[in-house]
């Protein structure tokens, strides 16, 4: 039951829908499944699919993890350690569907999605001012001792995109911490000190060791 076609079509309210065609081993003609998601569920669809490529992109230096899964209102997308088939299940009230999809497939078309859900981070209320902190962030020194230069700079371009759709989400939220620190003048060495320390935990994350 593997999807013959994948598509991620954006909404003008934001969120976006996603849609499979695929062929079912007992029925006849070609099944469709298809989600509305929130914007805040199409973030949270591009982190785990920049988690996969992070992976895929360290998988000759940092063994895959046994399994990553991203649980959202009647949709599970679920990858079993390097396997090349993302499986999706939708949930529907009582009724269940369930596909496989090729991880290259899902990349390619989360690559719109990932570029459209950074492109409004950074023109959000906090965007610029996150960028900046992001920009003036240090690489992590635990970076340097396990990739060559190119690589880490290219990892830490990925964990930086990463940062800012979290710490966008993060200052986002009503009452945010992070917020009122981007606001305040005398925040700012504050938040670079968040800013720093989340970059080194992605770091960590993505190379599966802690990282200073």
């Amino acid at each position: 039951m593997t999807a013959k076609i994948f598509s991620m079509e954006s909404r003008a309210e934001g969120g976006a829908r996603l849609a499979l065609q695929y062929k079912h081993a007992d029925r006849s003609g070609i099944q469709r499944l298809s989600c509305d998601l929130s914007r805040g569920e199409l973030v949270q669809l591009v982190l785990f699919a920049e988690a996969i490529s992070l992976a895929d992109g360290l998988a000759p230096l940092v063994a895959p993890s046994e399994q990553a899964e991203l649980a959202l209102e009647g949709l599970i997308l679920r990858r079993t350690g390097s396997a090349a088939m993302i499986e999706v299940e939708r949930l529907v009230g009582y009724s269940r569907q369930a596909t496989a999809l090729p991880v290259r497939s899902f990349l390619t078309e989360m690559s719109q999605m990932t570029d459209l859900c950074i492109a409004e981070a950074e023109a959000s209320r906090h965007g610029p001012a996150l960028l900046d902190l992001l920009a003036q962030a240090p690489l992590p020194q635990g970076l340097l001792a396990r990739l060559d230069g190119d690589a880490a700079e290219q990892l830490m371009h990925q964990l930086r995109e990463i940062a800012l759709l979290v710490l966008c989400e993060e200052s986002a939220q009503r009452g945010s911490p992070l917020a009122r620190l981007l606001r305040s003048r005398k925040g700012q060495e504050e938040a670079q000190a968040l800013v720093n320390g989340l970059l080194r935990q992605l770091a960590g994350d993505a190379l599966a060791t802690p990282v200073a």
